[in-house]
Protein backbone atom coordinates (compact mmCIF):
# COMPACT_ATOMS: atom_id res chain seq x y z
CA UNK A 1 0.00 0.00 0.00
CA UNK A 2 1.05 3.51 -0.33
CA UNK A 3 1.14 6.10 2.28
CA UNK A 4 1.35 9.44 2.11
CA UNK A 5 2.13 12.11 4.78
CA UNK A 6 1.57 15.91 4.38
CA UNK A 7 2.96 18.76 5.62
CA UNK A 8 1.55 22.56 5.37
CA UNK A 9 3.28 25.74 5.98
CA UNK A 10 2.69 27.02 9.41
CA UNK A 11 0.87 30.47 8.35
CA UNK A 12 1.46 33.68 10.65
CA UNK A 13 -1.07 36.44 10.58
CA UNK A 14 -4.48 36.82 9.22
CA UNK A 15 -6.54 34.13 9.79
CA UNK A 16 -3.60 30.92 9.87
CA UNK A 17 -6.21 28.02 11.05
CA UNK A 18 -8.64 29.17 7.72
CA UNK A 19 -5.46 28.88 5.69
CA UNK A 20 -4.48 25.52 6.61
CA UNK A 21 -7.70 24.21 7.20
CA UNK A 22 -8.08 25.58 3.21
CA UNK A 23 -4.46 23.84 2.33
CA UNK A 24 -4.84 20.43 3.85
CA UNK A 25 -8.69 19.85 2.55
CA UNK A 26 -7.03 20.71 -1.29
CA UNK A 27 -4.27 17.86 0.04
CA UNK A 28 -7.06 15.62 0.63
CA UNK A 29 -8.29 16.11 -2.40
CA UNK A 30 -5.29 14.37 -4.14
CA UNK A 31 -5.48 10.88 -2.29
CA UNK A 32 -4.72 8.19 -4.44
CA UNK A 33 -6.82 4.90 -4.41
CA UNK A 34 -6.70 2.49 -1.77
CA UNK A 35 -3.96 4.88 -0.30
CA UNK A 36 -3.66 5.98 3.18
CA UNK A 37 -3.09 9.89 3.79
CA UNK A 38 -1.79 11.40 7.26
CA UNK A 39 -2.53 14.86 8.17
CA UNK A 40 -1.04 16.98 10.91
CA UNK A 41 -2.15 17.69 14.39
CA UNK A 42 -4.95 20.73 14.51
CA UNK A 43 -6.15 20.17 10.80
CA UNK A 44 -8.77 22.70 11.86
CA UNK A 45 -7.39 25.10 14.06
CA UNK A 46 -3.69 25.03 13.33
CA UNK A 47 -1.33 28.20 13.55
CA UNK A 48 -3.54 29.67 16.56
CA UNK A 49 -2.80 29.56 20.50
CA UNK A 50 -5.25 31.45 22.42
CA UNK A 51 -7.84 29.85 23.89
CA UNK A 52 -10.70 31.76 22.13
CA UNK A 53 -9.67 31.50 18.79
CA UNK A 54 -9.19 27.86 19.25
CA UNK A 55 -12.80 27.49 20.58
CA UNK A 56 -13.82 29.27 17.59
CA UNK A 57 -12.10 27.41 15.40
CA UNK A 58 -13.98 23.83 16.77
CA UNK A 59 -17.09 24.06 14.68
CA UNK A 60 -14.57 23.73 11.36
CA UNK A 61 -14.28 19.90 12.78
CA UNK A 62 -17.35 18.63 11.55
CA UNK A 63 -17.24 19.96 7.83
CA UNK A 64 -13.31 18.55 7.93
CA UNK A 65 -14.38 15.74 9.08
CA UNK A 66 -17.08 15.46 6.69
CA UNK A 67 -14.95 16.18 3.70
CA UNK A 68 -12.81 13.38 4.94
CA UNK A 69 -15.29 10.67 4.93
CA UNK A 70 -16.36 11.70 1.36
CA UNK A 71 -13.31 11.63 0.03
CA UNK A 72 -12.35 8.15 1.71
CA UNK A 73 -15.38 6.94 0.27
CA UNK A 74 -14.85 8.29 -3.21
CA UNK A 75 -11.69 7.37 -3.33
CA UNK A 76 -11.70 3.70 -1.69
CA UNK A 77 -9.03 5.34 0.80
CA UNK A 78 -8.15 5.47 4.18
CA UNK A 79 -7.89 8.87 5.59
CA UNK A 80 -6.27 9.78 9.29
CA UNK A 81 -7.59 13.26 10.32
CA UNK A 82 -7.23 15.03 13.79
CA UNK A 83 -8.89 17.11 14.74
CA UNK A 84 -9.97 20.05 17.89
CA UNK A 85 -13.50 19.33 18.72
CA UNK A 86 -16.91 19.68 20.69
CA UNK A 87 -17.89 16.04 20.80
CA UNK A 88 -21.24 15.46 23.32
CA UNK A 89 -20.02 18.90 25.26
CA UNK A 90 -16.26 17.70 26.06
CA UNK A 91 -13.11 19.46 24.61
CA UNK A 92 -11.00 16.38 22.67
CA UNK A 93 -8.23 16.12 20.93
CA UNK A 94 -9.43 13.47 17.89
CA UNK A 95 -7.77 11.53 15.35
CA UNK A 96 -10.16 9.63 12.95
CA UNK A 97 -9.52 7.10 10.84
CA UNK A 98 -11.65 6.65 8.19
CA UNK A 99 -11.42 3.19 6.72
CA UNK A 100 -12.45 2.61 2.40
CA UNK A 101 -15.91 3.05 2.94
CA UNK A 102 -16.03 6.37 4.32
CA UNK A 103 -17.01 5.15 7.79
CA UNK A 104 -15.33 5.68 10.85
CA UNK A 105 -13.36 3.25 11.59
CA UNK A 106 -11.85 4.31 15.13
CA UNK A 107 -11.49 7.44 17.01
CA UNK A 108 -7.96 7.96 19.32
CA UNK A 109 -8.33 11.00 22.45
CA UNK A 110 -4.73 11.91 22.93
CA UNK A 111 -3.80 11.02 26.09
CA UNK A 112 -1.10 12.83 27.50
CA UNK A 113 -2.06 16.84 27.26
CA UNK A 114 0.63 19.64 27.51
CA UNK A 115 -0.49 22.55 29.83
CA UNK A 116 -2.02 24.66 26.56
CA UNK A 117 -4.47 21.78 25.99
CA UNK A 118 -5.26 21.60 30.03
CA UNK A 119 -5.62 25.45 30.12
CA UNK A 120 -8.23 25.04 27.20
CA UNK A 121 -10.00 22.43 28.72
CA UNK A 122 -9.28 19.18 26.51
CA UNK A 123 -10.43 16.25 28.23
CA UNK A 124 -8.12 13.08 28.41
CA UNK A 125 -8.62 10.19 25.93
CA UNK A 126 -9.44 6.94 28.15
CA UNK A 127 -5.88 5.18 27.30
CA UNK A 128 -7.67 3.24 23.84
CA UNK A 129 -4.82 3.65 20.98
CA UNK A 130 -5.12 0.60 18.70
CA UNK A 131 -7.08 -0.48 16.29
CA UNK A 132 -7.50 -3.56 13.64
CA UNK A 133 -8.84 -2.46 10.20
CA UNK A 134 -8.55 -4.99 6.98
CA UNK A 135 -6.10 -7.06 8.52
CA UNK A 136 -3.77 -4.29 9.70
CA UNK A 137 -3.16 -3.19 13.13
CA UNK A 138 -3.25 0.49 13.54
CA UNK A 139 -1.44 2.24 16.52
CA UNK A 140 -2.22 5.94 17.82
CA UNK A 141 -0.08 8.77 19.15
CA UNK A 142 -0.35 12.61 18.95
CA UNK A 143 2.03 15.14 18.96
CA UNK A 144 3.27 15.21 22.80
CA UNK A 145 2.36 11.51 23.20
CA UNK A 146 5.44 10.46 21.78
CA UNK A 147 7.56 11.96 24.92
CA UNK A 148 6.04 8.85 27.11
CA UNK A 149 7.50 5.32 27.32
CA UNK A 150 4.57 4.12 28.64
CA UNK A 151 2.49 4.65 25.83
CA UNK A 152 4.84 3.40 23.26
CA UNK A 153 5.85 0.58 25.66
CA UNK A 154 2.15 -0.64 25.77
CA UNK A 155 2.00 0.40 22.04
CA UNK A 156 4.74 -1.76 21.42
CA UNK A 157 3.34 -4.67 23.37
CA UNK A 158 0.21 -4.52 20.69
CA UNK A 159 2.48 -5.16 18.02
CA UNK A 160 1.09 -2.49 15.78
CA UNK A 161 1.69 -2.26 11.59
CA UNK A 162 1.01 1.64 11.25
CA UNK A 163 2.19 3.83 13.70
CA UNK A 164 0.07 6.86 12.75
CA UNK A 165 1.58 10.73 14.55
CA UNK A 166 -0.12 13.51 13.83
CA UNK A 167 1.77 15.95 14.97
CA UNK A 168 2.67 19.42 15.78
CA UNK A 169 5.74 20.16 18.25
CA UNK A 170 6.74 23.84 16.68
CA UNK A 171 9.46 24.32 19.41
CA UNK A 172 10.76 20.89 19.52
CA UNK A 173 14.26 20.33 17.80
CA UNK A 174 14.41 18.34 14.59
CA UNK A 175 17.18 16.02 15.34
CA UNK A 176 15.07 15.08 18.75
CA UNK A 177 11.91 14.61 16.88
CA UNK A 178 13.85 12.67 13.96
CA UNK A 179 15.07 10.37 16.69
CA UNK A 180 11.95 9.70 18.62
CA UNK A 181 10.18 8.92 15.01
CA UNK A 182 12.95 6.53 14.76
CA UNK A 183 13.13 4.86 18.05
CA UNK A 184 9.12 4.26 18.12
CA UNK A 185 8.89 2.41 14.79
CA UNK A 186 12.37 0.27 16.29
CA UNK A 187 10.81 -0.74 19.54
CA UNK A 188 7.14 -1.22 18.12
CA UNK A 189 8.67 -2.84 14.90
CA UNK A 190 6.23 -1.08 13.16
CA UNK A 191 6.16 1.49 9.97
CA UNK A 192 5.68 4.97 11.69
CA UNK A 193 3.92 7.77 9.30
CA UNK A 194 3.86 11.16 10.88
CA UNK A 195 2.71 14.29 9.89
CA UNK A 196 3.21 17.87 11.35
CA UNK A 197 3.63 21.42 9.96
CA UNK A 198 7.39 23.52 8.22
CA UNK A 199 8.14 25.85 10.60
CA UNK A 200 10.51 27.37 7.55
CA UNK A 201 13.61 26.11 9.76
CA UNK A 202 16.43 23.71 9.65
CA UNK A 203 16.49 23.81 13.76
CA UNK A 204 12.75 23.09 14.88
CA UNK A 205 9.42 21.75 13.69
CA UNK A 206 8.77 19.98 10.53
CA UNK A 207 9.91 16.39 9.90
CA UNK A 208 7.00 14.69 8.76
CA UNK A 209 8.23 11.42 7.81
CA UNK A 210 7.88 7.73 7.08
CA UNK A 211 9.58 5.37 8.96
CA UNK A 212 10.16 1.54 8.65
CA UNK A 213 10.17 -0.93 11.29
CA UNK A 214 14.15 -1.15 11.47
CA UNK A 215 14.01 2.29 11.95
CA UNK A 216 15.48 3.37 8.20
CA UNK A 217 13.90 7.06 7.48
CA UNK A 218 12.06 5.75 3.96
CA UNK A 219 11.04 9.68 3.46
CA UNK A 220 11.34 12.68 5.21
CA UNK A 221 9.62 16.48 4.46
CA UNK A 222 12.32 18.09 6.88
CA UNK A 223 11.46 21.60 6.62
CA UNK A 224 9.39 21.55 3.05
CA UNK A 225 5.82 22.20 2.54
CA UNK A 226 3.95 19.31 0.64
CA UNK A 227 3.59 15.85 0.75
CA UNK A 228 5.78 12.91 0.78
CA UNK A 229 4.83 8.74 -0.17
CA UNK A 230 5.81 5.61 0.31
CA UNK A 231 5.49 1.99 -0.37
CA UNK A 232 5.23 -0.46 2.04
CA UNK A 233 3.76 -3.87 2.98
CA UNK A 234 2.73 -3.15 6.06
CA UNK A 235 2.86 -6.62 7.41
CA UNK A 236 7.07 -6.21 6.99
CA UNK A 237 8.42 -6.91 10.72
CA UNK A 238 12.19 -6.42 11.29
CA UNK A 239 14.22 -9.62 12.24
CA UNK A 240 17.25 -9.99 14.00
CA UNK A 241 19.33 -12.68 15.30
CA UNK A 242 18.52 -13.55 19.31
CA UNK A 243 21.50 -12.70 20.43
CA UNK A 244 24.76 -13.33 18.58
CA UNK A 245 24.55 -16.22 16.71
CA UNK A 246 21.36 -16.89 17.70
CA UNK A 247 18.00 -17.29 15.25
CA UNK A 248 15.85 -15.01 13.45
CA UNK A 249 13.16 -13.60 15.40
CA UNK A 250 11.34 -9.93 15.49
CA UNK A 251 13.15 -7.29 16.65
CA UNK A 252 10.35 -6.31 19.36
CA UNK A 253 10.06 -10.00 20.60
CA UNK A 254 14.04 -9.91 21.55
CA UNK A 255 13.55 -6.40 23.38
CA UNK A 256 10.24 -7.87 24.49
CA UNK A 257 11.85 -11.57 25.75
CA UNK A 258 14.15 -9.77 28.47
CA UNK A 259 11.66 -7.03 29.80
CA UNK A 260 11.96 -6.77 33.68
CA UNK A 261 9.06 -4.73 34.76
CA UNK A 262 8.85 -5.93 37.81
CA UNK A 263 12.36 -4.71 39.21
CA UNK A 264 11.11 -1.29 39.30
CA UNK A 265 7.45 -1.89 41.02
CA UNK A 266 9.28 -1.31 44.56
CA UNK A 267 12.03 0.99 46.22
CA UNK A 268 15.01 1.53 44.58
CA UNK A 269 17.87 -0.72 46.00
CA UNK A 270 20.48 1.18 48.13
CA UNK A 271 23.60 1.53 45.84
CA UNK A 272 26.19 -1.19 47.56
CA UNK A 273 28.35 2.49 48.36
CA UNK A 274 25.77 4.21 50.18
CA UNK A 275 26.89 4.45 53.74
CA UNK A 276 30.47 2.78 53.24
CA UNK A 277 33.50 4.71 54.43
CA UNK A 278 35.43 5.05 50.98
Amino acid sequence: MKITVVQPPYFIGGHPDEQIADFLTKELQTVEKDSLIVLPEYSNAGGISDVESEKAAMPRAKEMLKTAATIAKEKSAYIAINVLEDRNGEIKNSTYLFDKKGDVSFIYDKIHLPPSEIALGVQYGDGACVCDLDGIRFGFLTCYDVYFNEQIEFLASQKPDIVLIPGYQRGETTDIIRAQTKLIAFRCNSFVAKSSYSMNSDEKGGCSMIVAPNGEVLKDLGKEVGRISAEIDPHDKHMRTAGFGGELIRNDDFINNGLRPEVFKHEPIPSICEGSML
